[in-house]
Formats: C-alpha cells, structure tokens, sequence
C-alpha cells in the first residue's frame, strides 16, 4: 500500500522530469530561434537554498532594489563576480 508521502514523492519526481523536458525544449527553441537566452537546470541544496537567503536578508537590510534581490539576480552576480576573477587570473598568468 502506497502512503500519501510516496504518492507525492512520485508526483515531485515526475514534475522534475517534466520541468526538465520543458527546459530542453524551450532552449532548442531558442537557439532555432537565435536567442541568445539559456536556461539552466539548477538545483540548489540546502545549503544554497540558506546561503541565497542570507544575501538576500543582507540585501534587504541594506536597501538593495527588490528587482534586484531575487535568486536569479544574485546568482547572475556570483556568476559574473566569478568570471571576472578568473579572467583576472588568466590575465595574469599570461
């Protein structure tokens, strides 16, 4: 006998492949497109899930524009942060 636990377990998974599916598709259409949008099949744990709730609690605190603070935006600034420093690197060890 299945529980309501593992019927939703069940339910979870199938909407990740699903959602996955529709992430596939939407990027081919893109690219047939010529767009030059990505999505991504991120996954944050829980330990993302906190970290991403931190900076955006510091965000708020500091008056950080509510455009401005949402996973998306913050993710594309570590991202963007990241590039940088590595280009840097690069830069430097030429």
């Amino acid at each position: 006998m299945e529980t309501s636990r593992e019927r939703k377990q069940e339910y979870y998974y199938r909407k990740l492949s699903e959602y996955d599916e529709l992430v596939t598709e939407i990027n081919q259409l893109s690219r047939e497109l010529g767009n030059e949008t990505l999505l991504t099949h991120l996954r944050l744990y829980k330990e993302q899930k906190d970290q991403i709730e931190d900076i955006m609690s510091y965000f708020d605190r500091v008056g950080m524009q509510p455009e401005k603070n949402s996973a998306e935006s913050i993710l594309s600034l570590g991202l963007l942060e990241l590039h940088k420093s590595l280009m840097n690197i690069k830069g430097t060890r030429r």
